[in-house]
């Protein structure tokens, strides 16, 4: 079977790519950029520029049974007019266009899966937080998970299967979350809580969301899940458990291209020490330094995937500090 991806190049979407690959499904991919328009095995990419409502080659449909809408500008950049724009339309316009094309040219597609984001849930220490949930934080990023989430639901009135996938943060040492995180310590030689680091954050390892993306495909499932692991964790724990395990993430997975560690290295033991000491940064230096974007640092949410685990997902990476411990994509 044949799926055509969105957002194929970045960090979820090359995961998913290379899972799915191996579960022998065919891969169209849209890209923005002409020279990844490429073809290998089971892979073949397309160009498209949303800005302009252009998808270049429409045998990019052909036979293609999925849609898997994974792209989306980076919201952890200052939410300036133009960036809020850009967060906005990477995720919302493109949706449009694909349906657009889809109803203008009676092409057959079964189900789109698009992601979407915890996010929109309400900050709090104490709730807990299913796909059922209807009060919603009050804030820009909830306004784009409300456009982007009708934007993919609005694809029923093509007679399709519609599932929406509410991430959490994502774990992976290529990018992402922990990657800044260690790249942090790296830097600075401490770790830094954001506050007094109690709120709770839920999180997901990348290769687990992969598998709930083709679980859902595979299960025909429609509807909204949460993709976050079972065990949310405060951010205080998250920061000490990545400090802990701080030599082990650095050395194991090539952060510095340009030093080389072993095991009894004395870089590597002064390095350790350096990691020791944890600082709590104010709210107010965050909202200095990233102005509105820094209120996503703050939520507090623990989120449910209790509905996915009822639909038989079973997460390979539940718990936090077994998931550092193990990591090694």
């Amino acid at each position: 079977m044949k799926i055509l991806v969105t957002g194929a190049t970045g960090l979820v979407g090359t995961q998913f790519i290379k899972d799915a690959t191996a579960q022998d499904f065919q891969i169209n991919f849209l890209t923005t950029k002409r020279i990844k328009t490429y073809e290998e095995r089971n892979i073949k990419g397309f160009y498209w520029n949303p800005e302009i409502d252009l998808i270049e080659d429409l045998s990019c449909f052909d036979d293609v049974k999925f849609i898997v809408h994974l792209c989306g500008f980076s919201v952890d950049k200052r939410w300036t007019k133009n960036n809020r724009q850009k967060i906005i339309d990477s995720r919302v316009k493109t949706l449009q266009l694909l349906k657009k094309t889809i109803e203008k040219n009676n092409i057959k597609i079964n189900h789109l899966i698009s992601a979407s984001a915890t996010g929109l849930y309400p900050s709090s220490k104490t709730n807990i937080y299913s796909e059922e949930e209807n009060k919603y934080e009050q804030y820009f990023l909830t306004d784009v998970i409300k456009k982007w989430e009708a934007a993919a639901q609005s694809f029923n009135s093509l007679e399709m299967k519609v599932s929406i996938i509410r991430i959490g943060l994502v774990m992976s040492i290529k990018g992402g979350v922990l990657e800044k995180i260690i790249k942090s310590m790296e830097i600075n030689r401490i770790a830094v809580v954001f506050g007094d680091g109690s709120q709770w954050q839920s999180w997901i390892h990348i290769k687990d969301l992969s598998n709930i993306f083709l679980f859902v495909i595979n299960k025909k499932l429609s509807g909204v899940y949460n993709a976050v692991a079972p065990n949310p964790i405060s951010n205080f724990e998250m920061v000490r458990i990545i400090k802990d395990n701080f030599n082990f993430l650095y050395r194991n997975n090539h952060y510095s291209r340009s030093t080389t560690f072993r095991a009894n290295d004395k870089i590597e033991f002064y390095r350790k020490i350096f990691i020791y000491y944890t600082i709590n940064v104010p709210k107010f230096i965050f909202k200095f330094l990233f102005g509105k974007m820094h209120e996503i640092l703050f939520l507090s949410q623990k989120v449910s995937s209790q509905k996915l685990s009822d639909a038989g997902f079973v997460f390979e990476f539940p718990d936090f500090e077994k998931m550092i411990k193990d990591i090694n994509q």
